[in-house]
């Protein structure tokens, strides 16, 4: 077991499991935790987690992630296609403002002597 700079305990995956096991094998929660020093509360959340996601739940520092584990990789996954969508759509506007200004330009009026007309 370590410990945190501010002096939390930190079980690792493989205490969490033991003691998981030695519950569902049958030995009261509350006598298990005093055994091994915990709160039967941390216990008891331990054991929502582990039938959740597995040993993953179970992860030895930090709070567990919310949804499922895969979904920091799918929003990678959105974000790359967001950005993609930007990029596509940057270029229209860049297409729209090109195509007005030539617009712009010929639409000028022009003088009797040949000369382009004023952009004024």
């Amino acid at each position: 077991m370590r410990k945190t700079k501010d002096g939390r305990r930190l079980h690792s995956v493989e205490f969490k499991v033991a003691a998981i096991e030695r519950v569902e094998k049958g030995e009261r929660p509350s006598v298990v935790a005093r055994q091994l020093k915990i709160s039967e509360a941390l216990l008891s959340r331990w054991r929502r987690r582990f039938r959740k996601s597995g040993p993953a739940g179970l992860g030895e520092i930090g709070r567990p992630m919310r949804g499922k584990p895969e979904a920091k990789r799918d929003s990678k996954k959105r974000v790359a296609e967001l950005e993609r969508l930007v990029g596509r759509q940057q270029l229209a506007i860049d297409f729209l403002e090109q195509a007005l200004r030539r617009v712009g330009v010929s639409s000028r009026k022009k003088s009797g002597n040949g000369e382009t007309g004023s952009s004024k």
